[in-house]
C-alpha cells in the first residue's frame, strides 16, 4: 500500500468554534473514500487542509514527496469563465493562461485530449466551443472536474461535485469517476451517488472521524449500529457509576454517624473510582442536532389537484405540454426532466395560481387545500425581518411556539435575531422548513429541497414525508431521496409531460446533448439557454410584483431579483 497523504492528531477551529479535534486520516494510492458529514461540520475546511490551501491548528500532515494532487475547484475563477470550455481545461495545465488570459491561449497541452475528457464527460464538440461562464451550472461543475483530471492527478480532492447535475447527467458523471484508475476523496450528500462511486466511507462528527471500509449504505449501518453499541455501553457504565455513588454516599454518612474513619476512607475511595469511570465513560453522539419535526393537516376532498390541456410556456416559448394531470389526497408524485426542461416554471405557475398571482384555466386546486410550497432559489425566505419575524409572521404562529421550533432545527436562540438575508443558503432552508412546520399544510410542492440538506436531514424529511399522509409534488436530482418518498413519477421529455412507471426509464436515459448553440439575436452568440430562460422568468417576476399595491408589494425580493438580472444581463454583455 503507498500511502498519498497521512494526517495526525489534526485540529482545527474557526474563530472559537472547534470544527475537529485529533482526527487522523491515511489515503493510500487508489483508495476511493466517501466524505460525509451535517452541514457546518467542516468537511471542505478538511479538504482544503488536505489540499493544501491552509494549515490546521494542530497535528500534521505528511504528503508523499512529488504527490499530484488534483483539487475540483468549487467554483470557476473569473477570467477562465471568460474563456473556452475546451479552452479552460487548457489553462490548468498551464499556468501562464491564466496569468494572461488577453494574450490567448497556447497551452502546450494535446488538442485531442482535452476534447476526449470532455466528450467523456458529456460535452458535444459545438459545447466544448462555448464560453464556459455561459453554460450550466451542471456543465461548469463538469469543467472544474475536467480542469483537476487534465494535469495527471495520482489523488482528486471533491467537493460535492453533482451539485447542480441533472439525473442523467449525472449518471454520466459517475459512470466516468468508476472508470478512473486514481484515488479520489469526494465529499457529497447525495447517497446513491456515494454508494456507487465510494469504497470507503469516512464520517465527519462530533469533531470526530468514524471510518469504515464500506460503501455508504454499509457504513451508515454500522456506524448505526455502534452508536448502538455505545449508548447501551454508556447506559451499564452510568449504572455503575450511579451505584458506586450511592454506595459511597452511603458509606460516608455511616462514617460520620459512627465516627468511624475507616467507613470514611472507603467512601472517599468508591467517589474517586466513581469519578475515573465517569471521566472513562463511552462516548455517544450528539447527532446533527437538526430535528424537522414537520406537521401536516388532514382532507376530505376526493382531488388535491387537476391540471388539463396546458402549455408550460416562459418568454414565448412552449417548454412542454400537459395533457392531464390529476394528484388525489395522499399521493407522493416526483417530476423528472432535464434541467431547463421547465419542472420549476411548472411548479412556479400552480403556486401563483394557488395564491391568486396569475390565473390558468387550465389548474384547479380542491377548496380544501391549505398549501406549502419550498422553492429551490429560497425566494420563500428572502425578507427584510428577523428570523423569528420571518418565521412567526410567514407561519401565522405564535413567537414560543416559533422559538421552540427554530431551536428544534438547529438555530440557537442567539441567531433568532439574525437577518434573514444574511443567512446562508442551507440555514434559509432550514428556515423555510420551519415555517411549512408551522402552517400544517396538506399539500406540499417541494422543488428542490434537498439541495440544501445533509444526509441527516434528507432521512428525516424522508420519514415525515412517509408518515404525513400529505398529497406531495416533488422534484429532486438525489435518487434515493425520489425512490423513496415517490409513488408515481411524472417525465418531461420532448416537449411532453407524461406518466412513467419506473424513474428507471429517467435515469438511464441518454443525456440531452445540445450540437448547436442557442438560438437568439447575433450579439448574444452561443449563450445558455438557460440564462435567457431565466432572465425571462425574473423579469416576470418583477413586473407582476410591481404590479401590485405597494402595500402587497415585496421590496426585498425585487431587489434580490434586480441584482441576479444585473448579473445574468452582464454575461450577455460579455460574450
Amino acid at each position: 500500500m503507498v500511502m498519498l497523504v497521512q494526517a495526525r492528531g489534526l485540529g482545527h477551529s474557526v474563530g472559537q468554534r472547534t470544527l475537529f479535534d485529533n482526527i487522523d486520516l491515511t489515503i493510500a494510492q487508489g483508495d476511493r473514500i466517501g466524505l460525509v458529514g451535517h452541514n457546518g461540520c467542516g468537511k471542505s475546511t478538511l479538504l482544503g487542509l488536505l489540499g493544501g490551501d491552509q494549515e490546521p491548528d494542530t497535528g500534521e500532515l505528511i504528503r508523499r514527496r512529488g504527490l499530484r494532487l488534483g483539487r475540483v475547484e468549487q467554483f470557476l475563477p473569473t477570467p477562465v469563465a471568460r474563456l473556452t470550455a475546451a479552452q479552460a481545461v487548457a489553462a490548468s495545465a498551464d499556468s501562464r493562461v491564466e496569468s494572461d488570459i488577453d494574450s490567448g491561449v497556447d497551452s502546450g497541452v494535446e488538442e485531442w485530449r482535452i476534447e476526449a475528457l470532455l466528450s467523456a464527460l458529456g460535452f458535444s464538440l459545438a459545447e466544448m466551443a462555448y464560453r464556459a461562464g455561459d453554460l450550466s451550472g451542471g456543465q461548469q461543475n463538469r469543467i472544474m472536474f475536467a480542469r483537476a483530471l487534465i494535469t495527471d492527478p495520482e489523488l482528486v480532492l471533491l467537493d460535492e461535485p453533482t451539485n447542480h447535475l441533472d439525473l442523467a447527467t449525472l449518471r454520466v458523471f459517475e459512470d466516468y469517476l468508476l472508470g478512473l484508475r486514481i484515488g479520489y476523496l469526494v465529499v457529497s450528500h447525495d447517497r446513491a451517488f456515494l454508494d456507487a462511486v465510494a469504497d470507503h466511507t469516512v464520517f465527519l462528527r462530533d469533531q470526530r472521524l468514524y471510518r469504515f471500509d464500506l460503501p455508504y449504505s454499509a457504513a451508515r449501518q454500522a456506524l448505526n449500529e455502534a452508536d448502538a453499541a455505545a449508548v447501551r455501553s454508556r447506559q451499564s457504565e452510568d449504572r455503575k457509576i450511579d451505584g458506586l455513588r450511592s454506595s459511597a454516599k452511603r458509606l460516608a454518612v455511616w462514617g460520620k454517624v459512627y465516627d468511624n474513619e475507616k467507613l470514611s476512607r472507603r467512601a472517599r475511595n468508591i467517589e474517586r473510582r466513581a469519578a475515573r469511570l465517569e471521566a472513562e465513560r463511552t462516548f455517544v453522539s450528539r447527532g446533527s442536532g437538526l430535528d424537522l419535526d414537520l406537521a401536516f393537516g388532514a382532507m376530505r376532498a376526493k382531488e388535491v389537484l387537476r391540471v388539463e390541456s396546458m402549455d408550460v410556456v416562459v418568454a414565448k416559448s412552449m417548454l412542454f405540454s400537459v395533457d392531464q394531470l390529476l394528484i388525489r389526497p395522499g399521493e407522493r408524485v416526483a417530476l423528472l426532466g432535464a434541467n431547463g426542461s421547465g419542472k420549476s416554471t411548472f411548479i412556479r405557475a400552480l403556486v401563483n395560481h394557488f395564491r391568486g398571482e396569475t390565473a390558468h384555466d387550465s389548474i384547479r386546486f380542491s377548496p380544501q387545500v391549505a398549501l406549502g410550497y419550498y422553492d429551490q432559489e429560497l425566494d420563500e425566505a428572502a425578507a427584510e425581518m428577523s428570523l423569528i419575524e420571518f418565521v412567526s409572521r410567514r407561519a401565522n404562529s405564535d413567537e414560543e411556539l416559533a422559538k421552540n421550533r427554530l431551536i428544534g432545527a438547529g438555530f440557537p436562540y442567539s441567531e433568532h435575531g439574525k437577518s434573514v438575508l444574511d443567512m446562508s443558503g442551507g440555514e434559509r432552508a432550514r428556515a423555510l422548513f420551519v415555517v411549512l412546520s408551522l402552517t400544517r399544510p396538506n399539500f406540499l410542492i417541494l422543488d428542490e429541497p434537498t439541495n440544501h440538506l445533509d444526509v441527516d436531514g434528507k432521512e428525516q424529511l424522508e420519514v415525515q414525508l412517509l408518515e404525513s399522509g400529505a398529497a406531495l409534488l416533488v422534484t429532486a436530482h438525489d435518487r434515493r431521496f425520489l425512490d423513496t418518498v415517490a409513488q408515481r413519477f411524472l417525465c418531461i421529455d420532448k416537449g411532453v409531460m407524461r406518466e412513467v412507471p419506473d424513474p428507471g426509464e429517467f435515469y438511464l436515459a441518454p443525456e440531452p446533448r445540445h450540437d448547436k448553440p442557442a438560438s437568439g439575436p447575433p450579439h448574444i452568440g452561443q449563450v445558455s439557454e438557460d440564462v435567457l430562460t431565466r432572465i425571462a422568468e425574473l423579469e416576470d417576476k418583477l413586473d407582476q410584483d410591481r404590479a401590485r399595491k405597494p402595500k402587497f408589494q415585496k421590496p426585498a425580493l425585487q431587489h434580490e431579483w434586480q441584482i441576479r438580472l444585473e448579473r445574468l444581463y452582464r454575461r450577455l454583455d460579455d460574450d
